[in-house]
């Protein structure tokens, strides 16, 4: 039975303004510092989650650090309202995979990995927080990278645009970070790094998509835990506008003020009242919504899982296919290259009788070959320009003519051999060369005197 892929996952995600929605979600703690634990969470187990990250000197949360990295980066320009403060980086494996590294006691190991990823990654500086969650279903991080980067700005030129000077030094661009070929890399480096875990990289181009319906959900309770987060802030204030109406009821006592002073107390309190009902729906709502969202993840999962499968299977087929092509074309060649060598002799031997043991082409482009016979045990080694012309190098050149051919057009058969050659060959040689053999010296490795300027015929040798 095959055994079942276990992946690493790493999903970055845009922040949302300040992002402190999601800071109460990461630190399970609201706007107030007071605990709060979702409901798809353990709260036996939230005692289990650690930050990983050391705030700076007067820096309480996730949302303060983030703030603190960006007034303490060193930017040229204002920060934006619309700019992406943060990016949110989920990394976590598949669950069996996940319980079997926390149940072998190497989850620390795992998470110094992560870490030193992120690190490397993204920079020691921009990463603010990092936050290990161990009372939802799998362990898994939330970290937070704020995207400062020193690369300077792309800039596109236009014809006839007035060019201006890049200033170089740290900016906050997400779109920098979160470029294309950016989150490739981040997946195949991620991957590296959780290799030793047995975790591994998701199918590289999959056409897998995200449900628009769990985007949508998601959006939705981020917006409605910044409204909570936001009321909780609004009831504080009103609870002390009510603490200051009381102690100046106090005062009021026997003045005609006092009823004044008890319709105003009454007044917030309804509004206080009215608030923490309005909260307590958005809680329940937002419960309802993440048990929702939970569903539809899990559905995502096996979908992705059942393609991923089929995908895998699709792949196997076409190898094997492809293989099985191959080996066929491959058998198909060594027929015809068997058939053309019985049909066709000459093209496969040299015209003196010897064994070409090897050639060598040095520049294509002005033609030149240098060959090695052997005879024997004798051998024997020469080299001679080729002219480009030649019809024979033309057809070589494009795979109609073999090497053999070429040697024979270019050297003539007593300059493919040596004098101790020549003898061996016997008549062999005389029958190749038209005439008695006679004693040749090579202009290669094979000995003799290079000075010999005449051949086996006593015709000039060509050079």
């Amino acid at each position: 039975m095959k055994n079942k892929t276990m992946y690493a996952v790493c999903h970055l995600q845009r922040g949302s303004g300040n992002d402190s929605g999601m800071s109460c979600h990461i630190e399970r703690k609201d706007a107030n510092g007071k605990t709060y634990v979702p409901k798809n969470a353990n709260v036996e187990r939230t005692a289990l989650n650690r930050e990983l990250v050391t705030f700076p000197d007067g820096v309480k949360n996730r949302t303060a650090a983030i703030q603190h990295r960006i007034e303490n980066a060193g930017l040229h320009r204002k920060v934006g309202k619309n700019q992406t403060h943060v990016v949110r980086i989920i990394l976590t494996g598949t669950h069996e995979q996940m319980m079997k590294i926390e149940a072998e006691g190497k989850l620390d190991r795992w998470i110094e990995a992560n870490l030193r990823w992120l690190k490397d990654t993204f920079g020691e500086d921009n990463l603010v927080s990092c936050v290990l969650h161990m009372d939802e279903q799998t362990p898994h991080l939330h970290a937070s990278v704020v995207p400062i980067v020193t690369a300077p700005r792309a800039r596109r030129e236009r014809e006839g645009e007035r060019k201006y000077a890049t200033k170089t030094g740290p900016r906050l661009s997400a779109d920098d970070v979160m470029k294309r070929y950016c989150l490739k890399m981040y997946q195949d480096t991620y991957a590296t790094a959780m290799k030793p875990f047995g975790l591994e990289r998701g199918v590289v181009g999959s056409t897998a998509k995200h449900i628009a319906a769990n985007d949508f959900n998601r959006k939705k309770i981020e917006a409605m835990e910044e409204d909570v987060a936001r009321l909780l802030e609004e009831v504080e204030m009103l609870e002390q506008k009510k603490n200051d109406g009381k102690s100046r009821l106090l005062s009021w006592i026997g003045t005609g003020d006092l009823v004044k002073a008890k319709k105003n107390i009454q007044v917030l309190e309804e509004e206080v009242k009215q608030k923490n009902a309005k909260i307590a729906k958005l809680q329940s709502e937002i419960a309802t919504l993440k048990q929702k969202q939970a569903e539809q993840l899990s559905a995502q999962r096996d979908a992705y899982k059942r393609e991923i499968d089929a995908a895998i299977k699709r792949v196997e087929a076409a190898e094997q296919k492809a293989k099985q092509h191959e080996r066929t074309i491959q058998a198909q060649r060594q027929q015809i290259d068997q058939l053309d060598r019985k049909a066709n002799p000459h093209r496969y031997c040299l015209s003196s009788g010897a064994e070409l043991v090897r050639y060598f082409i040095p520049n294509p482009s002005r033609p030149s070959i240098h060959i090695w016979t052997k005879v024997g045990s004798e051998l024997h080694d020469d080299i001679k320009y080729i002219e480009w012309q030649n019809p024979v190098w033309q057809k070589f050149d494009n795979g109609q003519a073999t090497v053999h051919e070429l040697i024979n057009e270019v050297f003539e058969p007593f300059e493919q051999i040596s004098a101790a050659q020549a003898q061996l060959l016997g008549t062999i040689v005389e029958a190749a060369a038209g005439g008695q053999a006679q004693v040749h010296i090579g202009t290669g490795g094979g000995g003799g005197n290079p000075k010999s300027e005449t051949g086996w015929d006593g015709k000039k040798i060509r050079r």
